[in-house]
C-alpha cells in the first residue's frame, strides 16, 4: 500500500546544501515535517508541481523588520513571507526591551510566519528611523539582557545600531562596549549595525566574540567600510571571522553597495549570510524581498548552492537551529520553497542606487509551512 502524505512536492530540482544534495527528487511531507526525499513516493492530500523548478529549504532572512503599527520600519510578515518563500523571519531590534512582550503578543503569536528576533539595546526598539538611544535612560544593559532571558522561546540575542549621532553625544565606542555587556550577561550573541557610523570598521569588530554578527557586511560608507583603500578587505575583518564572527548583508535601504560586494568577494570574502533588512521605506525598492536581494548575489557571479546555502542552513545556524531548520533531512521541519529561475535582463538596484543589468532571478512558485502548503502562484 502506498505511502499517504500530507504534502507531496515532484518533478523539481531539489537544492538542499545542508545535506550536499542536489538532484531531480520528489519531497513528502508528513505531521508538519519532511517525512521522505526520493521517487515515487507515494500518495498526498495535496500536491505542488515543481516541474523545470528550484525545491529548497525554507528560506530564512535573519534580518528584518515587522513590528507593524508601532515602528515606523515595520511590514506585515504574512502578507511577504508566504509569496517569497521566508518561511523563518529574524527581527532585529525594532522592539526593545520595554515594548519586547508586544511584539511576541500581537505580531508573533498570531502570525503564520515563524518570527524570532534580537531585542534592541534601546529600549523603545526603532520607533522612527533615528535616535532611539538620544535618551541615555533607554540604554541599560541589565534590562536588554534580562528580556533576553525572560523569553528564551524568541529571543535570539541583542542588537544595537552604532551610527553617527544615534545616542546623541554619546562615543558609539561606548554604545557597543554596553552592548557586549547586555550580550554577555544573557550570554548571547549581538548583531551589530555599522553601516554610516562615524569611527572605522576595525574598532567595532576587534572587540567581538564567537557568534556575535556583524550587519550591513558590504555598505558602501567610508570610514566603516570593509573595503581599504587598495580594494582590499581589512586585517580585522579576516580576524574576526577566523575568531568565528558573522559577517551578514542586511541590504537595506542604504546598507548594500555592488562595488564594497565585488571588491570582498574578488578578495575571496564572501557574506556568510544574504540577508534583506527588508522594512516599509524599501520593501518597495530597492530590496522588495529576500529572493531578489538573492538574485544580486547571483548575478555578481556566487554559484547558485553558495546563494541558497547563505540564505538558508548558514542563517540557521547563525539563529542556533540547524537541527530542524535551514534543510530537508528527514524529520526537519517542513518548511519548504519553490522557485523559478527565470532568465531575461532585469534591472537589479544596490542601496546606493546602482543598477545591475541581470540575466537571472529567482521568483517564488510555491511555499509550504509547518508541512502544510502555505502560498502557491
Amino acid at each position: 500500500m502506498a505511502e499517504q502524505y500530507d504534502v507531496l512536492i515532484t518533478g523539481g530540482t531539489v537544492i538542499d546544501p545542508a545535506n550536499g544534495v542536489q538532484g531531480a527528487w520528489d519531497v513528502a511531507l508528513k505531521d508538519g515535517v519532511v517525512a521522505a526525499i526520493g521517487r515515487d513516493l507515494g500518495q498526498a492530500d495535496s500536491a505542488i508541481d515543481a516541474s523545470g523548478c528550484l525545491v529548497t529549504p525554507g528560506l530564512i532572512d535573519l534580518h528584518t523588520h515587522v513590528y507593524k503599527d508601532v515602528s515606523s520600519f515595520g511590514i506585515e510578515a504574512d502578507d511577504l513571507c508566504p509569496r517569497t518563500g521566508v518561511t523563518t523571519s529574524v527581527d532585529t531590534g525594532t522592539a526593545g526591551w520595554i515594548n519586547y512582550r508586544g511584539l511576541e503578543r500581537y505580531v508573533m503569536e498570531p502570525s503564520s510566519t515563524r518570527i524570532l528576533a534580537y531585542v534592541n539595546l534601546s529600549g523603545v526598539g526603532l520607533p522612527w528611523r533615528r535616535g532611539e538611544m538620544v535618551y541615555e535612560g533607554y540604554v541599560s544593559a541589565s534590562e536588554c539582557a534580562q528580556t533576553v532571558l525572560n523569553h528564551p522561546e524568541t529571543a535570539l540575542g541583542v542588537k544595537v545600531r552604532l551610527y553617527k549621532g544615534v545616542g546623541g553625544d554619546t562615543d558609539i565606542r561606548d554604545l557597543l562596549q554596553i552592548a557586549l555587556e547586555a550580550a554577555n550577561r544573557c550570554e548571547k550573541p549581538l548583531m551589530v549595525h555599522v553601516s554610516n557610523a562615524d569611527v572605522p570598521l576595525r574598532n567595532l569588530i576587534q572587540p567581538l566574540r564567537p557568534g556575535d554578527i556583524v550587519t550591513h557586511c558590504f555598505h558602501g560608507t567610508q570610514p566603516a567600510s570593509i573595503i581599504d583603500d587598495q580594494g582590499k578587505v581589512i586585517s580585522e575583518a579576516w580576524d574576526a571571522r577566523d575568531r568565528g564572527v558573522i559577517f551578514d548583508i542586511g541590504h537595506g535601504l542604504g546598507s548594500f553597495s555592488y562595488d564594497v560586494g565585488r571588491a570582498a568577494m574578488e578578495d575571496g570574502f564572501p557574506p556568510d549570510t544574504i540577508s534583506s533588512d527588508i522594512h516599509s521605506y524599501n520593501i518597495d525598492g530597492p530590496v522588495y524581498d529576500l529572493p531578489t536581494t538573492m538574485s544580486k548575489f547571483l548575478n555578481l557571479g556566487m554559484p547558485l548552492g553558495e546563494v541558497i546555502q547563505r540564505s538558508t542552513i548558514e542563517p540557521a545556524q547563525v539563529i542556533d537551529r540547524e537541527d530542524d531548520l535551514g534543510h530537508l533531512r528527514v524529520g526537519a521541519a517542513g518548511d519548504v520553497a519553490v522557485f523559478e529561475l527565470e532568465k531575461g535582463t532585469f534591472e537589479l538596484t544596490d542601496a546606493t542606487q546602482q543598477v545591475l543589468m541581470g540575466e537571472q532571478r529567482l521568483v517564488c512558485r510555491a511555499s509550504v509551512r509547518d508541512g502544510k502548503v502555505w502560498w502557491q502562484g
